[in-house]
């Protein structure tokens, strides 16, 4: 059995605007990778996978395309990268320094760069010297030009009033004549109407979602959803219902009463996925923009209502769940009370707003959360490092195995340099007529039969052989960041984030904790699973 190598071309484009399906540049890319890989016959081997981020910055590695890459990569899945040139993967040159220098040569991974003329088979864990590492520079410094540049374009958007979000807010659309400019969306607009009738009436955020809910009114996301918007939402769970924040949502934004707003958040750098909030004095505010749903009177009235109360920090403990204690039914966070932790509870909020709900009523008590969720860790402490003592078992077997199956292979490789001898010796005796026709053919024959049985056979040992090599090189970062907590008797915050992803409660009798970096662990488990199968196979007679 041959060893499976994977090629996986990458390409990526930077766009502002978002568009549907794939842009030409991105075809552009593929046909060139295609045509490159036809024509080089030592990629032949290689069974080709994609890779795509259509609409990314290259500025971090915040892509799902990149990810994925990487993540196979990662797995020991991925023998060789193609891209276009080196931008198309990134343009930072220290990220790209790390990956072509460090990183993929660790991994035994291949990087070729077609109009660079980069391929790392010919150098030795390094980025090809100065010519490489120059251009990493130069597309670095024009990223960050650019940078500036878009800056600068969509501000001037902004002080002229066009709309530069990729989304209209519910109730509106973009116009499908000019889309820098909002219309109304005429079957949305009424809800919105009458959330703000609402509101004026008097009725508080958890009220109007309640009747909202009620009424079976879709959500905005549903709603976006029915109309064919392919957004990513922030939602969880399987059904989506109306909150007192989607409410709060809408009755805050200024939007409605004609005018748009801009500016509310600053990016460090064009793509980057952190925004600093930005003061109202400082927002890019253009009345008269677009037709007005709410008069600026109501808009006013409502905002006079629900203004934020100035909050008073009652306590100062450190609270360690905060947003990670989630209903194992609707899967949504739960709320904790504003009570000073001795007596503080957490509870689903989802009967507020649905009746009927079959979420959890309990209140579960944040001490005996904190005593369970730390009796737990203890336990996976203990579970740890029993599957440190199991790998560290495995690898010296498996550097066992590495020797014996490079002193197979070398021994079946003599093995088949004596079969190619005697094939050629065979030839040489039917040349020179001490062996007639038909018993040549026959002996070639059987040799060859034997060469091909030897080369399988070596092919074997070699997958076995690299199967070793990768699983040396397991991971195994999660059994330190436990290891880090042996002994600790209080749950520290740091504990936690480092720890915990998630804990879904479904009463007070039962919980689900989701560990952080799981797919790791279930690797390690795999690792040590396959480990000692192996050994039991090597071991039998």
């Amino acid at each position: 059995m041959s060893i499976k190598k994977i090629l996986a071309e990458y390409t990526r484009l930077s766009q502002e605007d978002e568009n549907e399906g794939e842009s030409n540049s991105i075809i552009n890319q593929r046909e060139l990778l295609n045509a490159f890989v036809k024509s080089s016959p030592d990629l032949s081997q290689y069974e080709v996978v994609e890779f795509c981020d259509d609409g990314y910055s290259g500025t971090n590695f915040d892509r799902p395309g990149v990810k994925a890459l990487l993540e196979e990569v990662r797995a020991g899945n991925i023998s060789c990268i193609i891209v276009k040139d080196l931008s198309r993967f990134g343009r930072n040159y220290i990220d790209i320094g790390d990956y072509l220098e460090q990183i993929f040569p660790f991994l035994g991974v291949r990087f070729i760069s077609v109009n660079d003329r980069f391929d790392s088979n010919d150098f030795d864990g390094t980025t090809g010297g100065l010519d490489v590492g120059f251009r990493n520079l130069i597309y670095s410094l024009y990223s960050k030009d650019l940078s500036q540049k878009v800056r600068s374009a969509k501000k001037i958007r902004m002080e002229k009033g066009e709309f530069i979000s990729s989304h209209a807010p519910y109730g509106y659309t973009k116009s499908p004549e000019n889309r820098k400019k909002l219309v109304v969306d005429e079957e949305a607009v009424a809800i919105v109407r009458r959330i703000f009738s609402m509101a004026g009436e008097g009725k508080n955020a958890v009220q109007i979602a309640a009747i909202l809910n009620a009424e079976n009114i879709p959500t905005p996301y549903i709603y976006k959803r029915l109309m064919g918007c392919d957004r990513k939402y922030n939602v969880v769970g399987n059904t989506n219902h109306w909150m007192n924040t989607t409410v709060l949502t809408i009755i805050r934004d200024e939007r409605y009463t004609g005018k748009m707003v801009n500016g509310k958040n600053r990016s460090p750098f064009v793509g980057s996925k952190h925004g600093k909030r930005i003061p109202k004095c400082e927002w890019i505010v253009v009345p008269n923009t677009h037709e007005a749903i709410v008069s600026e009177e109501l808009f006013a009235s409502v905002q006079e209502r629900f203004s934020a109360p100035q909050r008073i920090q009652k306590h100062t403990e450190v609270r360690p769940l905060m947003g990670k204690v989630k209903c194992g039914v609707c899967q949504h966070v739960m709320r904790r009370s504003n009570s000073p932790s001795a007596t503080a509870y957490y509870y689903c909020e989802s009967h507020q707003y649905v009746a009927n709900s079959t979420c959890t009523k309990d209140r579960i008590s944040e001490v005996s959360l904190i005593q369970t969720v730390l009796s737990v860790i203890h336990k996976q402490i203990e579970v740890m490092l029993d599957m440190e003592q199991l790998i560290d078992r495995v690898k010296t077997q498996s550097h066992s195995d590495i020797t014996t199956l490079t002193e197979q292979i070398r021994q079946i490789q003599t093995a088949l340099s004596k079969l190619r001898a005697s094939k050629v010796k065979a030839y040489e005796k039917y040349k020179d007529g001490t062996l007639d026709r038909e018993s040549y053919i026959s002996c070639k024959k059987e040799i060859g039969k034997q060469i091909a049985e030897t080369d399988a056979q070596i092919a074997d040992l070699e997958t076995a052989l690299q199967s070793r090599y990768q699983e040396n090189g397991q991971p195994i970062s999660i059994i330190a960041s436990f290891k880090r907590y042996e002994g600790f008797t209080v749950l520290s915050k740091e504990m936690a984030d480092e720890l915990i992803d998630s804990i879904y409660v479904y009463g007070s009798e039962a919980i689900e904790i989701v560990w952080n970096r799981m797919d790791e662990y279930m690797r390690l488990v795999q690792y040590v699973e396959k480990g000692v199968n192996t050994n039991i196979e090597l071991t039998d007679p």
